[in-house]
């Protein structure tokens, strides 16, 4: 594996978190911001463009939510915004979960893509994926190994079944794991879209010291597959605009808030502690 250029990778993600904050930020103005040339920052801004985080314009770059394969022409640009602030605090949240040497399984999802860069710094990382573009992107930042799940691929992701997650978990002891859902049913069960998921997701869970259940902003509705019971989550993070329609029901199931900011909250199981 290539060494890491390290400084490299902290500037584009000091640029990405610049643009965040300000919304939209000229090339002169990070060229003495971070001390570098401009062509430098327009291939940052490039490549960063190329990554989802930000969008360039005339002579600088905005701060926009990365398209993703869903018509968005119904949301304003005010939602967008809000939407990627609150991406960027779930992945904050999450890498405070992560530590040098763990084994992490991150699960295909629009916000754990945008987990891999800022894993930049962790240390002897195994981190296995169900996604090829999230293998790609990890051999770039990841200090550590890299293992794609096998299964049928379907276009970015694969499904994998119960037998190539034994044949995964024979070889490595997972640390944590971290997915995205789409809801809490009325079950009390965390639920995905993909149903062909959940017989590997649930043993993943099983076999995992510790399992992070992230809930984004809803952009579409999507039907959804109930599969393990919320009890069975270790850590959930949600963003605000979720937090009011589920607060209720995860405290009733035992969960604690413990850390909030103006986008995300966090809530632990009282009864892992």
């Amino acid at each position: 594996m290539a060494k890491v250029n390290t400084s490299l990778l902290k500037r584009r993600l000091d640029i990405a978190e610049i643009v965040r904050k300000q919304g939209e930020v000229k090339v002169d103005e990070l060229s003495e911001l971070l001390n570098v040339s401009g062509v430098t920052i327009r291939q940052d801004l490039n490549y960063l463009e190329q990554q989802g985080y930000l969008k360039r314009s005339f002579g600088g770059a905005i701060y926009l939510q990365p398209k993703d394969n869903f018509d968005k022409s119904h949301l304003d640009s005010n939602n967008e915004a809000n939407n990627s602030y609150s991406d960027i605090s779930l992945i904050m949240r999450c890498l405070s979960f992560i530590n040098d040497g763990d084994t992490v399984c991150l699960l295909n999802g629009r916000i754990t893509s945008k987990l891999i860069p800022y894993l930049y710094n962790k240390k002897n990382l195994t981190l296995l994926v169900n996604d090829l573009s999230f293998a790609m992107l990890a051999k770039d930042y990841i200090q550590g190994e890299i293992v794609l799940i096998g299964g049928v691929f379907n276009q970015k992701y694969t499904n994998f079944d119960k037998k190539d997650v034994q044949t995964i978990l024979t070889k490595y002891e997972l640390t944590t794991v971290i997915f995205e859902i789409e809801a809490i049913n009325i079950d009390d069960e965390i639920a995905i879209s993909n149903g062909q998921l959940m017989e590997g997701y649930q043993l993943l869970l099983n076999n995992a010291h510790c399992r992070i259940a992230l809930l984004p902003s809803r952009i579409e509705e999507n039907d959804t597959f109930g599969f393990a019971p919320l009890q069975q989550i270790d850590v959930i993070i949600l963003s605000n605009s979720t937090m009011a329609e589920y607060h209720q029901q995860i405290t009733n199931c035992s969960f604690k808030q413990s850390s909030v900011n103006k986008d995300s909250v966090i809530y632990q199981n009282s009864m892992k502690n």
